[in-house]
């Protein structure tokens, strides 16, 4: 076998493995918290030795980070086919919303854990991780105000700063997070989606006047 077949195979079992250690890492967290996940636990439902764990993650806060990079990563996937979409401005910002929402109920074991290194503002994190945690957090900024700059330019937003706009949506979600986390419940983001929907709504359509002014233009 060629070297760079050999080398071609080294990664694809590492991809494998290094993904089957992340879905054992989330069982376990699901189940024990993060506080009482062990690295022993995460192994054994990996299937492999706890040394080998180590090969692949040296502590249970660089596990936990790399599930918080592969959910950003897949979130920001689907926030740009929502962006990419047909769908007039106001509709893409409720979806977003309700995507936004949807991972805080399927993530809220990790949440206290993402929620701590945005609080920490990256110390004690390592500096690959913060930094791309940065670039998902401005790629989310970035997709985000295209939505509101679209809709601000059609009318159908009031006029406003588009990217202050995206920071108060985020703001907003995060605070359903907050209150997901404080509740202790998952019902709490059931509770606060068609609050969160209707401030939305509300808060960005303009003044009927000025909806009438644009269907006449």
């Amino acid at each position: 076998m060629k070297a760079s077949s050999r080398l071609a195979k080294k990664k694809m079992v590492t991809a494998f493995r290094t993904q089957e250690i992340l879905a054992a890492a989330r069982e376990v967290l699901g189940r024990r918290g993060f506080a009482e996940m062990t690295m022993e636990e995460i192994a054994g439902a990996a299937g492999v030795a706890k040394g080998t764990l180590y090969l692949y993650f040296q502590s249970k806060d660089e596990l936990i980070q790399a599930l918080i990079t592969q959910v950003g990563e897949l979130m920001l996937q689907d926030i740009e086919a929502i962006v990419e979409a047909s769908d007039p401005p106001p509709e893409k910002i409720r979806r977003v919303a309700s995507l936004l929402l949807d991972y805080l109920v399927r993530e809220r074991p990790l949440f206290p854990a993402y929620a701590r290194d945005l609080l920490r503002e990256g110390r004690g994190a390592a500096k690959g991780y913060w930094n791309r945690l940065q670039e998902m957090e401005e790629k989310f900024v970035e997709l985000v105000t295209r939505v509101f700059a679209e809709g601000i330019a059609q009318g159908l937003f009031i006029p406003a700063n588009p990217r202050l706009l995206t920071f108060l949506l985020r703001g907003l979600v995060r605070a359903v997070g907050y209150y997901q986390m404080s509740e202790g419940q998952g019902a709490a983001v059931k509770e606060a989606l068609p609050v969160l929907l209707t401030l939305i709504s509300v808060g960005l359509t303009p003044p009927a006047k000025d909806l009438e002014e644009v269907a006449i233009v």
